[in-house]
């Protein structure tokens, strides 16, 4: 199972400890419902220290929200590289890291699709921009495969739409204590993403 950016530190202790710490607070009150006061104090530092930093709460949260999304394009990638050339398999397992990786991050997950309102303009439009190239991936691989005759829906674009939109919602519900394994959750998903473009399971496997 991928590692989500909340177990992959690449900063200095100091800014994972307050990124950590952000991430947190944001999650379980939201960011405007956080101050940097609070920040600090879950970090165990001061406001100073944040902003040594971070220029502002704001730059601290497009780093997060970024920092997830660049990751997640990254996961979809390779995904699809290591699937081979067969659409359904790309497909699948596209879908299947998907669910895998917003599952492994599940604050950040949730940030990224909840506090896109809290952005300003220009890190919206940034944030798009990276939801955007995300979309693409699956979008590629849904139109190719419609094009060679291995997906039957009439609708590609809002096939590939939905299949994205299925797999990020699995972490608004998921709980590591729950009856199915992130795995178990992963494959099934897997073959409900063949199922949307009218796609054939026999060329995967779980």
């Amino acid at each position: 199972m991928p590692q989500g950016q909340s177990s992959a530190p690449r900063y200095s202790v100091g800014q994972e400890v307050i990124f950590q710490a952000a991430l947190t607070r944001f999650y379980r009150h939201g960011y405007d419902g956080t101050s940097v006061r609070d920040i600090a104090k879950a970090s165990g530092t001061t406001p100073a220290a944040m902003y040594h930093y971070y220029a502002s709460k704001q730059e601290l949260l497009m780093d997060i929200i970024g920092r997830f999304m660049e990751q997640s394009i990254e996961v979809t990638r390779a995904a699809i590289e290591a699937a081979g050339d067969d659409p359904a398999a790309q497909l699948f397992a596209a879908a299947r890291s998907h669910v895998l990786w917003n599952a492994s991050d599940v604050m950040s997950s949730f940030l990224v699709n909840s506090e896109i309102r809290s952005l300003e303009p220009d890190n919206r439009r940034l944030n798009i921009a990276q939801r955007d190239k995300l979309q693409r991936m699956f979008d590629s691989v849904v139109v190719q495969g419609v094009a060679a005759g291995a997906f039957l829906t009439p609708w590609p674009r809002e096939a590939s739409r939905a299949v994205v939109t299925m797999c990020t919602a699995v972490a608004t519900w998921y709980k590591s204590a729950g009856e199915l394994s992130p795995e178990e959750i992963a494959d099934r998903y897997g073959f409900l993403a063949l199922s949307l473009v009218g796609g054939q399971a026999d060329s995967v496997s779980s």
